[in-house]
């Protein structure tokens, strides 16, 4: 995938790059005259960094709030627990309140202790709204990875999970999935979890509709 055309922005519709992504926000976001603070987040897959998002969530908020986003956009399949981690995989409590953060801060996200999915969240700036809906507001996300199938190399459809551990790319599209010698299989989803456990992105509503920018 280029690297040119990697995310769209969700307030003005625009391409942008990950590496752009926050100057680019910062423009749309410093004329904002709303009178609710909140944290800029970066979010990203701690193992699959092209998959990756911008937020922002009121300061008044705390942890659990961001933990149930992460399971609806990126993560829930069978319940699994989650816990929030600073640097040396020190816990932090889901009641604390995003205004304890500053600046830089970065914390981990881990979801299911078993097939776990690692998410790492820094703290990009803070900024204003006007009062939304949601208390967190998806602002920019990267585009699904070109995945093409192993056989035919048409656009993926499927990812196989035994393939994974076994193949550089266990990825299939409609067709190729049906001869495929192994059963397990998994849409494919854009999100760090991908391919593990039972996730197939069903609770995924933030999708990105150009007529609606």
């Amino acid at each position: 995938m280029s690297e040119e055309l990697n995310g769209n922005c969700y307030i003005c519709g625009a391409d942008i790059i990950k590496s752009r992504a926050k100057s680019h926000l910062l423009k749309h976001l410093k004329n904002d005259d709303g009178k609710e603070e909140c944290c800029l987040l970066k979010i990203e897959g701690a193992y699959s960094k092209e998959h990756w998002l911008y937020v922002d969530i009121p300061l008044e908020e705390n942890l659990s709030e961001l933990d149930s986003f992460l399971r609806k956009i990126w993560l829930e399949c069978c319940g699994h627990m989650s816990a929030f981690f600073a640097s040396k995989r020190v816990e932090i409590r889901m009641n604390r309140r995003l205004e304890t953060f500053n600046t830089g801060d970065k914390l981990i996200h881990h979801y299911d202790f078993g097939t776990t999915t690692e998410t790492v969240i820094t703290v990009a700036g803070r900024t204003r709204r006007k009062p939304q809906k949601d208390p967190v507001r998806v602002l920019a996300r990267n585009v699904l990875p070109d995945y093409t199938c192993a056989d035919c190399g048409k656009p993926a459809a499927y990812i196989c999970q035994e393939c994974i551990y076994q193949t550089d790319n266990p990825f299939f599209c409609e067709k190729c999935i049906k001869g495929h010698e192994h059963e397990m299989r998994l849409p494919v989803t854009n999100s760090p979890r991908i391919g593990e456990c039972g996730y197939g992105g069903e609770h995924d509503v933030y999708k990105f509709i150009p007529a609606e920018i």
